[in-house]
């Protein structure tokens, strides 16, 4: 069964057809959701990231406002002059309303601040740091006129911190020695560290600070590997730097939201990083159950498929076969599977009807068995009578003639021509003996023709070509009767055969006085007449014979010669 005729097909191709644009629309709205999800996240996380990183710019800013104000404080400057006191009550006086001010500004800020202020002139030192004292070189070593990251002694222990130093007048900085006043501001990172730490307890990422020289600071429950991974993208200036971004980078195997949000203060950048998978794992979940649900489903369907298959289209398969072999003749076909279905039924009815086909063909076979014997009978009973009593009467002037070897031969050929002619055991013959027995018709012809002659050339090969008894012989008959007896010129009666391209052909063709083309045309419609009393049988039946003995393919036709005379063609398949 063609594929567009197979039920079966297309119920299975309108259920892919069915299936693939649902598996299309749902992994096209999922990318969609996953695309705006992490568009989202983007945008949120790019602005958490910046307000961390402007918190901690503004508080550093106002440390560095707030040295700044130190540095022009009139009563700070007074340390450049402390000295010129008399008395050094008045000169610790002093000294203490200057730490005083300092520790004010100190408690003021949300971080803890040291504060140092330095004149070199008269090696005066004052900080809120009392651990502390005077070291020109130490301050010479750090000078930072911005914010550095250094590692700083801070009572007995060292600590890193942020430090800077604002030196006045400005132009001294390259020559501190010579500085009126010197303002140092450091911080340690443990408070940046809390910031880290608060800001990852809202759950919103892993934060850590990073220089462009590779140094970091980094919360207290950080992962340093995925830290350096993004520190070597750093450094390798693979991660924009310019402004506040975020990028998707591929880091051990997994995808990663990077966010970075300068601090211009301190000339740091304030690094966040999320796994993406762990934000679209909801979503990833959802659609492995889809996936699996639609794998399932596929499954069933496969399932529901092949017992469709075998319970419907492999009978309906067996079924149609079967009618085929019907078709080409096979009536002996049966159906021996019993499904236990509805096609147990069909399946035992097609056999009874294949049995009663059988039976029915068997008993037309016969039938025509039957037939063909009654036209072989028919056709023997049409030999003329007269055709014997003439014989008789010939045979009876010869004798009178004293003519003993003519009779003893017409004899011997009628005693043949009869033998051959009643036998009716057989309804078919070799083509050698329809030709023996037209050499004895013709023979005997001569006797009453004396201006005829006859030629057989028919190929040795033709010989044993089994044929309908008596096929030849009307056909014959009829060249001599009404071709050659009526001919005043001498007769000729000339029987040719050949096998050509697949076929078998006869040719009985006579010199005789002929037929028009509108009598030829005439006598061909007629043979394919069933014949009635007023017309005669011989060429419809020997049309009839050669259709059942060669089929469909055999034909019986008529030409006129050109020398005169008609020619006629008996034609059947090579099988």
């Amino acid at each position: 069964m063609r594929l567009r005729e197979n039920t079966f097909a297309k119920i299975i191709t309108l259920i892919v057809l069915l299936l693939i644009p649902i598996i299309l629309l749902y992994t096209l709205s999922t990318q969609t959701s996953m695309n705006v999800i992490r568009d989202e996240m983007q945008s949120l996380k790019q602005k958490d990231i910046t307000y961390l990183a402007n918190e901690i710019d503004r508080s550093v800013t106002t440390l560095s406002s707030l040295g700044f104000l130190l540095s022009e404080d009139i009563h700070i400057q007074q340390l450049q002059t402390i000295h010129l006191l008399e008395s050094a009550y008045e000169r610790n006086s002093e000294r203490l309303r200057i730490m005083e001010r300092l520790r004010l500004l100190n408690v003021s800020q949300r971080w803890d601040t040291q504060y140092s202020i330095l004149s070199p002139e008269n090696e005066q030192f004052v900080s809120t740091n009392t651990y502390l004292q005077y070291d020109l070189e130490s301050v010479k070593k750090l000078l930072a006129p911005t914010w550095q990251y250094e590692e700083m002694i801070t009572q007995n222990f060292k600590q890193m911190r942020f430090v800077r130093h604002i030196v006045k007048p400005a132009s001294k900085i390259s020559n501190v020695e010579q500085a009126g006043i010197i303002v140092e501001i450091s911080f340690p990172d443990e408070h940046i560290i809390k910031d880290l730490d608060a800001f990852k307890q809202t759950g919103k990422g892993d934060p850590f600070l990073m220089s462009k020289d590779g140094d970091s600071i980094l919360n207290r429950s950080s992962d340093p590997e995925i830290i350096a991974s993004i520190g070597e993208l750093l450094r390798k200036e693979e991660l924009s730097l310019a402004a506040a971004s975020n990028e998707i980078v591929k880091m051990g195997g997994g995808e990663y939201l990077v966010t970075i949000a300068p601090i211009r203060t301190l000339s740091w950048y304030l690094v966040d990083y999320m796994p993406l998978q762990d934000v679209m794992k909801p979503i990833v979940k959802t659609q492995i159950l889809f996936y699996g649900s639609v794998i399932l489903l596929l499954a069933m369907s496969l399932l529901a498929a092949y017992l469709l298959y075998r319970n419907v289209q492999r009978p309906i398969g067996l079924l149609i076969r079967n009618v085929k072999r019907l078709q080409d003749g096979n009536y002996a076909t049966r159906i021996n599977v019993n499904p236990k279905n509805e096609f147990g039924y069909l399946f035992q009815r097609f056999n009874d009807m294949a049995a009663e086909t059988e039976r029915l063909i068997g008993k037309v076979y016969v039938e025509e068995l039957r037939r063909r014997e009654a036209n072989v009978k028919q056709l023997q009973s049409q030999i003329n009578p007269h055709f014997l009593y003439n014989c008789f009467a010939l045979i009876r002037s010869l004798s009178r003639l004293d003519k003993k070897e003519s009779v003893m031969k017409l004899s011997m050929h009628l005693s043949k021509y009869y033998r051959y002619t009643t036998r009716v055991e057989k309804l078919t013959a070799t083509l050698r003996e329809e030709l023996q027995l037209l050499e004895s018709y013709l023979e005997i012809q001569r006797f009453h023709i004396q201006h005829m002659s006859y030629l057989i050339d028919v190929p040795e090969t033709m010989l044993e070509l089994e044929v309908p008894r008596l096929l030849l012989q009307p056909v014959v008959e009829n060249a001599v009767l009404h071709g050659i007896e009526r001919f005043d010129g001498d007769g000729l009666i000339a029987i040719f055969g050949k096998t050509e391209e697949g076929w078998h052909e006869i040719c009985v063709e006579d010199n005789g006085i002929g037929m028009t083309d509108e009598e030829l045309r005439r006598l061909e419609a007629k043979i394919l007449e069933t014949p009635d009393d007023s017309t005669g049988c011989a060429l419809w039946n020997i049309r009839q014979r050669l259709l059942f003995q060669f089929g469909d393919g055999a034909t019986l036709t008529f030409r006129p010669r050109p020398e005169g005379g008609v020619a006629v063609y008996l034609r059947w398949p090579v099988q």
